[in-house]
């Protein structure tokens, strides 16, 4: 088996060859797609920007230590230097010795800082984020002065902080996508005088198309020379983790992700969909531990009270359950998972289901099924009976389960002793 059908076809996952085809790749994303990204968690800062969600620090702390658990080492803890609760977080996974990152934000109000920066500096906070506000639109909501008065002090700005906490430097390129690109160009440069870690593009309102959100990604990286470049997506029209991937593609090095795709509005790019879309489809490195998914998932689910859709990829309850006639039929052939899923639900901490519905009732899957169970040749009449009774039921509860149905086919298939063990 070559590299391509190793990387793409394998005992786990079953792909596009197209997609690990070097001379395709080179196309379509030239020598920008890097090996492996950093995932920032904005599960706590974002997830509780969710109207109705709110964590005590309890649940924060076992949030934390699952996701440190699945391999993240960068977090978001929020605007630390303003927000006790925040400030709490961030100061505790230092104290309690957790291996990650901690980021943080400063605030709209620069008259606030030099009380932002004790505060973070007694956190022991490792990247700071600066917020520039450039568009007309904030610029005039914050009532800030003109942006050409906001860039000469800059760097003077990034060095005060930098003295006063020790911190690494982000320069967070807030709503980004809405403001001219010539003057995001000439933020950045500004800021790279003055000493910056990190640049992160905020795609505040999911304002670009996945394909400009990777040309817009690419002209910042051509700035920015050896200093990594973050995206941060929100998912209003429904393109978060798409755009995420496309920053990627353009050799973002950097991706901030929420567990369940919390956050306001429309929420933000999801943690599960944009790791397991790279690490799966691009063959990117996340250090995430796929397998523990879902488990992260449904903890964050249960903590946040928030109703995950049953249909959400990856790990959404009805990803890997089979319902309709061939789906079920292939189901109970060998290496099943092949047949209509892109990978085996273990590799996200998930298990195949299979369940009979409006949609399995043909025939033909009940038969399967019943060779499944050893009956090799039920009659046609004890099919329908099957069938019959179990249209009934599934007027009443709308689907059968796998173990009922087997229970309706045991029932049926032994009037004539006809099943065969072994």
């Amino acid at each position: 088996m070559d590299i391509i059908e190793d990387r793409a076809q394998n005992d786990r996952v079953w792909v596009s060859k197209l997609n690990f085809d070097e001379d395709v790749r080179k196309q379509a994303f030239g020598a920008h797609l890097p090996e492996r990204i950093r995932v920032r968690d904005s599960t706590i800062r974002e997830g509780e920007e969710t109207p109705g969600v709110y964590y005590t620090f309890e649940q924060k702390k076992e949030i934390v230590r699952v996701l440190h658990d699945i391999g993240i080492r960068d977090i978001d803890c929020g605007y630390v230097g303003v927000v006790e609760e925040q400030h709490e977080l961030a100061a505790w996974i230092k104290d309690d010795g957790i291996g990650m990152n901690t980021h943080c934000h400063l605030s709209s109000k620069p008259s606030r800082y030099p009380e932002e920066l004790e505060k973070i500096q007694a956190a022991g906070i490792d990247y700071v984020g600066f917020g520039l506000p450039i568009n007309d639109w904030q610029i005039h909501l914050f009532s800030l002065p003109p942006v050409r008065s906001i860039l000469r002090i800059v760097p003077g700005m990034i060095k005060a902080i930098q003295k006063k906490t020790g911190a690494k430097i982000i320069l967070d390129l807030v709503d980004a996508t809405r403001t001219d690109l010539e003057l995001v160009k000439e933020t950045v440069r500004t800021a790279m005088g003055a000493g910056i870690d990190l640049i992160n593009i905020y795609d505040t309102v999911g304002a670009l198309i996945p394909a400009i959100m990777r040309y817009f990604t690419g002209e910042i990286k051509t700035i920015a020379g050896s200093i990594p470049v973050g995206i941060h997506v929100h998912d209003d029209f429904g393109m978060a983790t798409a755009s995420s991937c496309a920053g990627v593609e353009a050799g973002a090095e950097y991706v901030d992700l929420v567990v369940n795709k919390l956050g306001d509005r429309a929420g933000n790019a999801s943690l599960e969909e944009t790791v397991a879309s790279l690490e799966l489809l691009y063959g990117v490195k996340t250090g995430i531990k796929l397998e523990k998914l879902t488990g992260l998932s449904k903890l964050v689910e249960k903590i946040s009270g928030v109703k995950l859709p049953v249909n959400k990829p990856i790990v959404g309850y009805n990803t890997f359950i089979h319902e309709s006639e061939l789906h079920v039929m292939g189901a109970h052939e060998k290496e099943s998972w092949k047949c209509f899923t892109p990978f085996k639900p273990e590799v996200v901490g998930q298990e195949e289901k299979v369940v009979f519905g409006p949609t399995t009732l043909h025939g033909d899957a009940v038969r399967s099924r019943a060779r499944h169970l050893g009956y090799l040749d039920l009659s046609d009449q004890q099919v329908q009976a099957i069938l019959v009774e179990t249209r009934a039921r599934i007027k009443k509860a709308r689907f059968v389960t796998a173990g009922e149905m087997d229970a309706i086919i045991h029932r049926h298939g032994k009037s004539r002793g006809q099943r065969t063990d072994g």
